[in-house]
């Protein structure tokens, strides 16, 4: 669903903010998603139209480690251990994380010895009327002479497959600190280091780049970047959806009624407006702590809670079925299992499905992003909710959405599901648009499966009072303050942070690999 006001020759529009900077500015996460982001929120971010202001739970970790690096290489000598020291204010998972990184550090690190360099990147670079930001984390100069650049990761995000330059955030920071890495003098040969690692799991990847040969194809490059988000940032062009949880633009968005521009307060770990999704709702509900630590924090799982692969193998292979033929053509459904493995359980998910898919229906859409935004006074009360519905049929009235399950049956009633509640509501408008009844189905496709749960129709009455149910949860969000942990052994078997949460009941080795520092570290 796009909202699209069109030009009198049928174009789109104006595609700049009015009264925005004269500098557009840039970030790695910009340029990284410019073909997926909303047209509007991109076009709001690069031409620095001011948005919210919430907090960036990452940088409670990433800032503190940062200093603590560079205290620990001191005035060039060995790793001085007693300058990892997590300061005060960060919660004992977080501190946790902060002892684990810093081990890793040293292993990886402790052989070199380096002269710490300040580089003046805090605040973003002008280069050519365009404004270069992000986060550029360590530089330093070898005993050697040689230079380095290393970034870090805390949080188990984005990794590179084989070199740091595949990632836009480091050869975009490399970019940045050119002048420092090339230098005025002839015999300075441009070169640097860069090593990118994940602090959690101890991988490391480096490279020595020649800054002087690759800075060509690197501003080539960002040039083409910057032309893809020139080319598709547009304030009059909307698409709402999943990224919607991510947007600092949501007043006057025509994709939400009634949204306003709502900073957090001070000190506040919580956002403005709170988002939800059906698993961060799911996960509130059953302990405030585990959404605290993922969803404002962003304190990476100490324990694996399962690998999601297969799952979303099946729903792309669904996905695949329904947009090239039918799931009911037995033919094309070997074709495209064989294609992707061909396994007999796969095989046996996709042919329970079609016993249950509705052939004849018209389909409205899979993988459906969907966002939608409730106001409320006071403003605080507000929420916007995203959801992503696997497959929405149109059949004899109904707005029928499916939600495929390939794991165990939680419930025996969709509506008893906190995770149902959140798809319902984001269809409900949908639904109400086009006059239709809203059914709710979980398809279970595991073999051992015996029933489905029992699906759920709702009606206006009850959209709304799922409206409410959702603000209700919201208010307890917003009251929160002690975050303390549900302590319940069957809910803390599954979680990703028993092993590190204090109110952990059922308290158990972390998956991360431990380390030791090596025996010739300074003490």
């Amino acid at each position: 669903m796009t909202y699209s006001p069109t030009d009198e020759n049928g174009g789109r529009g104006i595609s700049r903010p009015t009264g925005s900077s004269d500098q557009p500015r840039v970030t790695p996460s910009l340029l990284r998603d410019a073909q997926t982001t909303c047209p509007r929120r991109l076009a709001l971010d690069f031409y620095g139209e001011k948005g919210s202001s919430d907090p960036l739970g990452r940088a409670r970790l990433r800032d503190p480690f940062i200093s603590a690096v560079r205290s620990a290489h001191g005035q060039g000598g060995p790793i001085e251990s007693k300058s990892f020291r997590a300061p005060d204010g960060l919660e004992p998972e977080e501190q946790l994380v902060f002892a684990h990184a810093s081990r890793w550090y040293e292993v990886l690190y402790s052989d070199r010895i380096v002269t710490n360099y300040f580089h003046d990147c805090e605040m973003p670079t002008r280069r050519k009327g365009v404004r270069v930001g992000g986060w550029v984390d360590l530089t330093f100069i070898n005993q050697d002479g040689l230079k380095e650049y290393r970034t870090f990761d805390l949080w188990r995000s984005r990794s590179p497959r084989d070199e740091p330059l595949e990632l836009p955030a480091v050869w975009l920071a490399l970019l940045r600190l050119r002048p420092w890495i090339c230098g005025e003098s002839d015999q300075n040969d441009g070169k640097i280091r860069v090593s990118w690692a994940d602090l959690i799991t101890g991988r490391r990847c480096e490279q020595i780049v020649n800054m002087k040969t690759e800075t060509p194809e690197l501003v080539s490059k960002f040039e083409t970047s910057l032309s893809e988000v020139e080319a598709r940032a547009d304030v009059n062009w909307v698409e709402p959806g999943i990224g919607c949880s991510q947007c600092r633009h949501l007043g006057h968005c025509p994709a939400h009624s009634g949204a306003i521009t709502l900073s957090a307060t001070r000190k506040d770990i919580k956002p403005g407006i709170l988002r939800i999704t059906p698993t961060s709702l799911e996960t509130w509900i059953r302990c405030p702590r585990a959404w605290r630590n993922q969803v404002l924090l962003s304190i990476p799982a100490s324990n694996d809670s399962g690998s999601p692969d297969h799952g979303i193998m099946v729903h792309a292979v669904l996905r695949f079925i329904h947009d090239h033929g039918s799931c009911s053509d037995l033919e094309h459904v070997n074709e495209v299992i064989n294609a992707h493995g061909g396994s007999a359980r796969l095989r046996d998910e996709v042919l329970r499905h079609a016993e249950r898919c509705p052939v004849t229906a018209e389909s409205f859409g899979h993988e459906l992003a969907l966002a939608r935004y409730s106001p409320a006074q006071p403003a605080t009360h507000a929420f916007l909710a995203t959801a992503q519905l696997d497959a929405v049929w149109i059949h004899d009235g109904i707005l029928d959405a499916r939600d495929y399950k390939t794991g165990s049956r939680r419930t025996l009633r969709v509506a008893d599901d906190p995770r149902a509640w959140v798809q319902a509501w984001v269809l409900g408008s949908i639904a109400q648009q086009k006059e239709l009844r809203l059914q709710l189905r979980y398809e279970h496709l595991a073999t051992e499966i015996d029933e489905d749960p029992e699906f759920w129709e709702l009606d206006e009455e009850e959209l709304n009072a799922t409206e409410e149910r959702l603000r209700s949860e919201i208010i307890k969000i917003r009251e929160t303050d002690s975050w303390a942990g549900v302590n319940e052994p069957t809910a803390c078997r599954f979680c990703r942070y028993r092993s590190i949460c204090p109110d952990s009941a059922a308290p158990g080795e972390a998956t991360w690999l431990e380390i030791q520092p090596p025996a010739s570290s300074a003490q």
